[in-house]
């Protein structure tokens, strides 16, 4: 309510405002707006004729003042209007009344003042909840001041689908999900990451309102799993995982992953491999050391979740096999003759890796470079014919075990020796050995002097040796 005055100085009115009602589903409110007048001055009337006017939220109202109505120092009511005014969306409203008078004895201006309305509850709200964890079973508290139907949801990812939807009454309070299996996939095939922003979501009064809040949403045990890691021998000895030879070839199978995840990469490591890649396998480098070797198998999803598994390898020690070899000339028995044995005698002795199903596969002794046995046994003489005394002769033994390794070993055979041979048809001489060049004065014996050696002019020489210089 307020006074005001008029061109009459002992003439006053009132506006008056009243909210009578209210319409909550409508958002309304209806108010009553009425003007009373009066003199200040008591003893006298005014009498005559004219309008009233009121403006109320924009909405001119008036009535008509008559001479029956009389004005005096005891207030009449010139007019009363209602009015329906439509809230604002949030439920508050503030209007404006003004009144004013136009009379043929006096007037006034357009004078009022702002009215406050009840603010009409309106929307349901989420007034708190929490992050959750895909086992859980979220919740939150809401106030609900018109006691409007409600319905609630979660919707991952926001702006997405509306999941897990449920009506609920009440004006306020706290709701609990209790989510099935089926929804709870639902929420965890949606969510693509380790955590994902989920939206809870209330609306209200058939969906005119919504309220929500964006929590973080945990996806818990959802790592990937394999069934087995498996080791697959390459270039293997029988079944054997052989040192220096073999190598293993690495996979994962049957993996596994978790609510809508995908494989993301594959990760291999041990004794001579490293991979990290798309493939579920790798194959390593050949195994070089010997004993138990353990690979490791790591599978990583695509949220970031990872799964590993081991399988182990076990490498068997080989080593080449080995040979030695003497080699002499001898006479047809085998006895060693160096100086007139025209035979040649050759003992091989040779050991192989004692491993399953190994043992030497072939073997081969060549006497200048023609095959003359490939059944010799270890540690026993083989005696052959007929090797010239005049000549060098070059023996070749190779073995090869059931692995593919082979091992050789090479012995000169020289010339033979006497204590002096002048050959036939050559110009030469041997001294301790057969001469095999013409022209030549060979020597096979180690050579000390006690006098000088003397050039053609009788001058003293010197003999140069690998070691020292001797002045004679």
């Amino acid at each position: 309510m307020a006074t005001f005055g008029t061109t009459n100085q002992y003439i006053k009115y009132a506006v008056y405002a009243q909210e009578v009602s209210i319409n909550q589903s409508a958002n309304t409110s209806v108010v009553r707006v009425w003007i009373d007048v009066w003199r200040t001055n008591s003893g006298y009337t005014t009498y005559g004729s004219g309008t009233v006017y009121a403006r109320v939220n924009g909405s001119l109202k008036s009535a008509s003042i008559t001479s029956s109505q009389k004005i005096t120092s005891t207030p009449i009511r010139l007019a009363t209007w209602d009015t329906t005014v439509a809230h604002d969306n949030n439920g508050s409203k503030t209007i404006r009344v003004n009144g004013w008078i136009s009379h043929d004895r006096f007037s006034s201006s357009e004078q009022g003042f702002n009215f406050a309305l009840t603010t009409i509850p309106r929307a349901a709200t989420i007034t708190a909840c929490n992050d959750f964890k895909d086992t859980d079973n979220p919740s939150f508290t809401f106030s609900n001041p018109g006691n409007w139907n409600m319905q609630c949801w979660l919707e991952p990812n926001p702006n997405g689908t509306h999941l897990c939807e449920r009506t609920i009454s009440g004006t306020s309070g706290t709701y609990t999900w209790t989510l099935t299996d089926t929804e709870r996939n639902q929420l965890r095939e949606a969510c693509k990451g380790k955590t994902c922003t989920i939206r809870i979501g209330l609306y209200s009064k058939d969906k005119t309102w919504a309220s929500y809040k964006d929590k973080t949403y945990t996806i818990t045990n959802a790592s990937p799993s394999i069934d087995k890691a498996t080791a697959f021998i390459v270039n293997p000895f029988g079944n054997i995982c052989l040192q220096g030879k073999s190598s293993v070839k690495i996979s994962a199978d049957s993996v596994t992953c978790k609510y809508g995840a995908t494989v993301a990469s594959y990760a291999i490591s041990g004794d001579a491999l490293s991979y990290s890649g798309t493939a579920n396998n790798a194959t390593s480098g050949v195994l070089n050391q010997t004993g138990t070797k353990i690979y490791t198998v790591t599978v990583t999803d695509s949220r970031g979740f990872t799964a590993s598994k081991t399988v182990s390898v076990n490498v068997i020690e080989y080593t080449y096999p080995t040979l030695t070899v003497e080699a002499y000339r001898s006479n047809s028995s085998g006895t060693k003759d160096n100086i007139n044995g025209s035979y040649i005698t050759v003992k091989p002795t040779f050991t192989f890796c004692n491993i399953t199903g190994n043992s030497i596969a072939t073997k081969n002794l060549k006497i200048d470079g023609t095959s003359k046995n490939t059944s010799f046994l270890s540690d026993k003489a083989y005696t052959f014919s007929r090797y010239g005394l005049d000549n060098t002769h070059t023996v070749e033994v190779t073995i090869t075990d059931k692995v593919g390794n082979s091992t050789s070993y090479t012995v000169e055979i020289g010339i033979g020796k006497v204590p002096f041979q002048v050959p036939p048809n050559k110009n030469c001489m041997g001294i301790g050995r057969y001469c095999d060049e013409d022209g030549q004065l060979q020597v096979g014996y180690d050579l000390r002097l006690y006098g000088k050696i003397l050039d053609s002019s009788g001058n003293q020489m010197l003999i140069v040796g690998l070691k020292d210089t001797y002045d004679f």
